[in-house]
């Protein structure tokens, strides 16, 4: 069976789709899946359903979503409800544990290759870490959870799962950068640019990206509007090490050292 929640979440078994289809039975699924391997309270997924008033009836409602859930995941096992109750779905006190291996969502997978490139970048081997980090990116299918209703804790996992994909796309970036595959490199920050207009490590990136492939013109342009952007939107000015990029790009005889330190490699 596969669970895959880097995207709408679905369900399969041998090819077959067995999502849920009722909304709420597949927001239940979504958070048990959010928290596989750890026990969910029934308190938590009352919450997550129907915020902090649940009705009455909530309580019966939730043992009604997870006896059909069983039977969905039992009926395309060939097996029983009470066997999936006892081995995938569980009671656990006042809550639920959905048990997952490692090999059957697609989150620990992608976890493991970001930390692998993480790893490969430490040990100076970007031109991997690049490959590495493309079939990581590949698993994703859009916006976690985007075809679920959202309450508090799984627009959390939301931005918790967003934050890990936008991190290793900056490592990929970087990793680019040293592989000197600039031209590349800018195409993937013009992106992540054009999606966070206030994140300045991004900004950097295509500074650098740009300044590496000879566009020294570009590269400050970037600066310039990101500090207009900051200054007129937010009432900041960027950060001293973007400043400090910014300032050795505008030498007509940068320091080479600190350039190359930044992962400017010209």
């Amino acid at each position: 069976m596969e669970f895959r929640l880097l995207g709408p979440i679905d369900v399969h078994e041998q090819g077959r789709d067995i999502t849920p289809t009722a909304p709420k039975q597949r927001q239940v699924l979504a958070l048990l899946l959010a928290r596989a391997n750890r026990r969910v309270s029934v308190p938590t997924l009352l919450n997550e359903v129907w915020g902090c008033e649940p009705p009455r009836t909530a309580t019966t409602a939730l043992q009604t979503y997870i006896g059909s859930i069983r039977k969905i995941l039992a009926a395309a096992t060939a097996t029983t409800a009470r066997d999936i109750a006892e081995e995938r779905l569980v009671t656990d006190g006042n809550g639920y544990v959905l048990k997952l291996a490692d090999t059957e969502w697609d989150r620990p997978h992608f976890e493991r290759l970001v930390l692998e490139a993480r790893g490969l970048m430490e040990a100076r081997e970007a031109q991997r870490a690049t490959g590495v980090l493309g079939s990581a990116l590949a698993m994703w299918r859009g916006t976690p959870f985007c075809n679920v209703q959202l309450g508090s804790q799984l627009a959390s996992q939301t931005r918790v799962l967003q934050e890990a994909h936008l991190a290793a796309r900056e490592v990929r970036v970087d990793a680019l950068l040293l592989s000197g595959r600039f031209q590349e490199a800018v195409g993937e920050a013009v992106g992540l640019v054009e999606e966070h207009p206030y994140h300045e490590n991004v900004h950097t990136q295509l500074m650098r990206a740009l300044y590496a492939s000879g566009r020294r013109a570009a590269a400050l342009d970037v600066y310039h509007s990101l500090r207009l952007r900051m200054s007129n939107d937010l009432g900041i000015t960027p950060s001293p090490t973007t400043k400090s990029l910014h300032h050795v790009m505008l030498q007509d005889r940068p320091d080479q050292r600190y350039l190359s330190a930044a992962g400017v490699m010209r």
